[in-house]
């Protein structure tokens, strides 16, 4: 049985759709945008149990499901379990994955989508985002500022780094709340050194 994709991060909803064409046709438009309703739910469940017409399988897109009402994302549980590839493929997406009901993400794959508007593949930042999380993890927090500086102005493409990194480990009760206090910094478009620092080191 195949699993429903959950992205999340800031690139979310543009990664989803992304990954329509890989899957199938969008059998109708994203639902969820404004926070998915019961009523709304309900619509999903149905477009999940209807093959489209042609040769090609469907494909659903829902979210934010950080935004999702609780009874709504109860209606999408059992059919998250039970979808059929072939036919009809659901893909979840959502800012925040710390927001998304935990029984939505036991039956996910959650994929990491960073800031499209970012370039996520400097060499720099890529190695600051190890450096920084390894020492954290250590405890080694007097190493935060110089690999920092490293970095200086790439605040926000150095957060999405991170949060990929992080979101290979998320049982680790250390990287776990390095992760939240980092996704609040997040939320400002254009944090600064001071901020992301502060987050890093615990303040």
């Amino acid at each position: 049985m195949a699993s429903c994709i959950l992205f999340h991060g800031p690139g979310a909803r543009q990664a989803a759709l992304a990954e329509v064409p890989s899957l199938g046709v969008l059998v109708a438009p994203p639902y969820g945008d404004e926070g998915l309703k019961t009523a709304e739910a309900r619509e999903v469940v149905s477009s999940l149990l209807s093959p489209p017409t042609g040769m090609e399988a469907g494909v659903v897109v829902v979210g934010p499901m950080d935004l999702a009402w609780p009874k709504a994302s109860d209606v999408l549980l059992k059919r998250l379990e039970e979808f059929h590839s072939d036919v009809v493929t659901p893909i979840l997406w959502a800012n925040d994955l710390g927001g998304v009901s935990p029984t939505i993400r036991s039956r996910c794959l959650d994929r990491w989508a960073p800031s499209v508007e970012e370039d996520d593949d400097d060499d720099d930042v890529v190695m600051a985002a190890w450096e920084l999380v390894e020492a954290v993890t250590l405890g080694e927090t007097y190493l935060v500022g110089k690999a920092l500086f490293k970095v200086k102005g790439k605040e926000t493409a150095l957060l999405n780094a991170i949060a990929a990194v992080l979101s290979t480990d998320m049982d680790d009760p250390v990287k776990r709340a390095l992760w939240d206090r980092l996704r609040r910094v997040a939320l400002w478009r254009n944090p600064t050194q001071i901020e992301v620092a502060a987050a890093l080191v615990g303040g």
